[in-house]
């Protein structure tokens, strides 16, 4: 069974088609990247795996059923940096928070201990899990974020942009962590991303949603000129530097502008994508 199968899904809001006729499998132990322009529907797309948006057509089922909110296989990152608003909030109490949800104190004090370390061990964040979070770099700050989405080991992780905000260097650690929880967990893991360079090593597939259009295949198979310029509508051409990274010309505006000002929900979604899991657990 896969863990996701999409088919012939169409999402629309406000009567606006956000994309349509999208077609995807993902397997266990596979890194998926999402790509596209801003306000192509890459966020979209998670909330509709997390059961937050509904399909207008087509069908989906997470693991053989329809998605359900709340579901505790499921882990999810979101783009907005909670853990830089929680600036007082020790790393371990931080990534508690992922075991509490919204009902501060459910579950028993020896569990909660046991699953928060469990998830500080896996994300490497043990040794400075005890320090404020104002103390920490972006980088360490991420890491932390990235134990409380899998607090519970979940067998689907959604990471919506894990690196934006961070220096190089920083972004090569999260995309080696990710990689490490992807083969110590055998979770799907789907990564949106404003460029794929970073996570070409690890990358199984690339799913790129553009003007409405979805398309998903291997790096190759869509990081491509003739699929790029077909989703773009005008023609794009990709230089490959000798260290193998991917310039693609024809987008510049777009990588120019990597987030448009404006108010972020997506601190919103994961808070009612806990209260769900914790209003399951407590029923």
């Amino acid at each position: 069974m896969n863990t996701l199968e999409l088919r012939d899904g169409v999402v629309a809001l406000g009567g606006r088609t956000i994309w349509r006729n999208a077609n995807f499998t993902l397997d266990a132990g596979t890194i998926t990247a999402v790509l596209g322009p801003n306000g192509a529907g890459k966020s979209t797309l998670l909330k509709v795996i997390l059961g937050l948006v509904q399909l207008s057509q087509g069908s989906l089922e997470v693991f053989g059923a329809p998605p359900e909110r709340g579901n505790r296989r499921v882990g999810y990152l979101a783009q907005s940096r909670r853990a830089d608003e929680m600036a007082s909030v020790t790393g371990r109490d931080y990534v508690g928070l992922g075991f509490d949800g919204p009902r501060f104190g459910w579950g028993h004090d020896r569990t909660k201990r046991d699953v928060v370390q469990r998830a500080l061990a896996l994300t490497g964040t043990t040794s400075f899990a005890d320090r404020p979070l104002s103390t920490l770099s972006g980088g360490q700050r991420q890491r932390v974020a990235l134990a409380q989405a899998t607090v519970f080991q979940p067998e689907l992780l959604l990471l919506d942009e894990p690196l934006a905000g961070l220096d190089l260097a920083a972004q090569a650690e999260i995309v080696d962590l990710i990689n490490l929880i992807r083969d110590t967990t055998s979770a799907a893991v789907v990564v949106v991303a404003h460029d794929l360079n970073p996570l070409a090593p690890i990358v199984d597939q690339v799913l790129w949603i553009a003007r409405r259009q979805v398309r998903c295949g291997s790096v190759d198979d869509v990081v491509n000129e003739n699929v790029l310029s077909e989703l773009y509508g005008h023609p794009i051409e990709i230089v490959v530097t000798p260290r193998g990274r991917r310039v693609i010309v024809g987008l510049e505006e777009e990588f120019a502008h990597p987030h448009p000002h404006g108010h972020d929900h997506s601190h919103e979604d994961v808070h009612e994508h806990l209260a769900d899991l914790y209003h399951e657990e407590s029923t």
